[in-house]
């Protein structure tokens, strides 16, 4: 059984209904199964022994719902096995859920995610999207804009209906100096039900995930906080080797914060490790800034960017360790909307876009 911490389901009721834990009609369990529905974390919800009566009797109603979760799991793990049938599994490495269902969930239907991504080395990419294309797996143009830029950090593929994206590194290079050789080097191979192949080692997963939340501005969804509460529980042991190499790369503000927001949704994740991984990462006014005036309070702020586009920028360059990094990620994302909006109405013309897929936040 994955262990949730106590706090998620008050958490989750709390932005369902505005309401006191736990339940006290069958309109606020049926608003909670339906938040719990939209932040992906039905499967565990049903899975949950330790729930209210009133909870654990409203299951019944969802069990066709959560029948579909372990047919889209099935198809997920199919088009993995097929994508390294493809490319074969020492090409590339899992990221985010597709890693996640299997490194810290007790079973993989667990963690509903809505594509499945890969890591693929820079030098290796373009050969990797050929063997792909031959296959009958070409690139889909489903995006806008800047996603059509010549070197943009990840690209769309279909494998059997089943969304599948590679990167080439985790956002633009510029954003930070994150070792990619490093984390080829030091990834894991693992083998769980019928998938062996390589996710990233456990301090590189810590510090890939505090990047990830960093580019969202820490507006993810409920279940990307589980993960890394889950990814602490496991690999707290790591936090320091962590915070060392977080300078180097550049992250050590979306580190901190990743640790501050998690600990301030779930406190029972404030562990003294925890808090001396934080202690490591930057000066105390520098936290201080971040604390007051850029992270948002995971308890009343609900994912998405709700705040507008105003907070989200203020956040989203506040959160980068060097300032010039954040002038020249302006100055990039510019010319890959230029270039890729020009390379876009090329390829609307020659009638090679398929309509866009729906936004899905969690991964």
């Amino acid at each position: 059984m994955t262990r949730v911490p106590r706090e998620l389901w008050p958490i989750v009721y709390r932005f369902a209904t505005s309401g006191d834990w736990p339940p006290r009609s069958d309109a606020d369990v049926d608003a909670f199964f339906g938040f719990a529905k939209l932040e992906r974390l039905l499967p565990l919800l049903m899975a949950d022994p330790d729930v209210p009566a009133e909870v654990a009797a409203a299951k019944s109603r969802f069990r066709a719902l959560d029948a579909l979760y372990e047919k889209r799991y099935q198809l997920s793990r199919d088009a993995a096995l097929e994508l390294q049938r493809i490319i074969g599994a020492h090409a590339f490495l899992f990221l985010k859920g597709s890693d996640y269902r299997y490194r810290l969930y007790a079973r993989p239907r667990l963690r509903p995610m809505a594509d499945i991504d890969i890591y693929v080395p820079a030098r290796d990419f373009r050969a990797v999207l050929s063997r792909l294309a031959a296959a009958g797996n070409p690139r889909k143009y489903s995006d806008h804009g800047a996603a059509f830029a010549p070197g943009h950090h990840e690209v769309s593929i279909e494998i059997d209906g089943v969304h599948v994206e590679p990167h080439r590194s985790f956002a633009q290079r510029v954003r930070a100096r994150i070792d990619y050789e490093g984390l080829w080097q030091r990834r894991e191979w693992f083998e769980h039900d019928g998938i062996r192949g390589y996710r990233l080692s456990p301090a590189d997963a810590i510090l890939c995930h505090a990047f990830y939340f960093a580019m969202d501005e820490f507006s993810s969804p409920l279940i990307r906080y589980l993960d890394f509460y889950l990814l602490l529980q496991q690999y707290e042991h790591e936090l320091s080797d962590c915070a060392v190499r977080a300078k180097p790369w550049g992250i050590e503000r979306p580190l901190f914060g990743a640790l501050h927001v998690t600990t301030e949704l779930f406190p029972s994740a404030r562990t003294k490790a925890v808090e001396d991984a934080m202690h490591l990462l930057l000066d105390a006014p520098t936290r201080r800034f971040l604390v007051d005036r850029v992270l948002p309070d995971p308890a009343t702020e609900p994912s998405g960017h709700v705040t507008g586009r105003r907070v989200q920028l203020w956040r989203k360059y506040s959160l980068m360790d060097q300032r010039w990094r954040s002038i020249l990620l302006l100055a990039y994302h510019l010319y890959e909307v230029a270039i890729g909006s020009l390379i876009e109405w090329q390829t609307r013309r020659k009638g090679h876009l398929i309509p866009p897929r729906p936004t899905t936040r969690p991964r």
